[in-house]
């Protein structure tokens, strides 16, 4: 296997790292450049630290980070009791963006606004980082955390194909994105996203203790061989999300 995955490590030397321990070797060598990746889980398995420790990789590559449900304080105090200080780093740096797809003072709800935001306000801001994205393999880092409220705003099938269609095309025209989306709410609310991005990523928490309590899968890799066998999970302090050996 360790063969296998050298040779593959050399073909897919192009691929973006994710920033999370041991998860690049299951998909050998990272996310594929300009693709939409979907993590899916319910609340609490770790799906925003995925997303903070992917946009902190590498301090000097370019990374967005669009939120429907946190203020940047609110973030930042969660990255700082986790010991992830390049998400601050990054972001004092200026090669981290954040962008609040809401607002605490509006009569809107956080899907109305993050509708307005996906299909009005984020394509001129493509626009203007476009330029930034051309000079970077792989493009700009992007993450969406989550998607969930903009999917219950559009519980039409059609309509929210439509949407996240034009959304998933912009973001694949400017870097590579992780996308999350509550398994809570029902998976026939997110079957037009998964159906549409390259690769679904679920995490899952048991809550029995042992190895397995916390698991992560690879349901979905387009283009690309991969684990698909469940890997043990932890969260660690200065590392936050991780991948287990399971032969320990």
């Amino acid at each position: 296997m360790q063969k296998l995955f050298n040779k593959m490590k050399v073909q897919n030397s192009n691929r973006i790292q994710s920033g999370v321990p041991g998860f690049d070797t299951l998909v050998y060598g990272g996310f594929r450049e300009n693709s939409v990746n979907v993590i899916i889980a319910d609340p609490g398995c770790g799906k925003s630290t995925f997303c903070w420790q992917y946009c902190s990789q590498d301090l000097n590559s370019p990374a967005l980070y669009v939120t429907l449900e946190q203020n940047l304080d609110s973030v930042l105090r969660d990255c700082r009791e986790i010991g992830l200080s390049s998400f601050e780093d990054k972001y004092k740096r200026g090669t981290l963006q954040f962008q609040v797809a809401f607002s605490e003072d509006s009569n809107l709800t956080s899907g109305e606004i993050g509708l307005r935001f996906f299909m009005s306000e984020l394509p001129k801001y493509l626009e203007v980082i476009r330029e930034t994205s051309a000079h970077y393999s792989g493009g700009i880092r992007v993450a969406i955390d989550p998607l969930t409220p903009l999917l219950l705003e559009i519980p039409d099938v059609n309509q929210q194909r439509n949407a996240i269609n034009r959304i998933f095309t912009s973001l694949r025209k400017i870097g590579t994105s992780v996308i999350t989306i509550e398994k809570g709410f029902g998976e026939t609310l997110a079957r037009v996203p998964l159906f549409l991005a390259d690769s679904i990523i679920e995490l899952e928490h048991i809550g029995l203790g042992g190895l397995y309590n916390r698991t992560l899968r690879i349901r979905k890799f387009r283009g690309s061989a991969h684990s698909e066998t469940p890997q043990p999970i932890s969260f660690e302090l200065n590392v936050g999300l991780k991948i287990n050996d399971a032969s320990q």
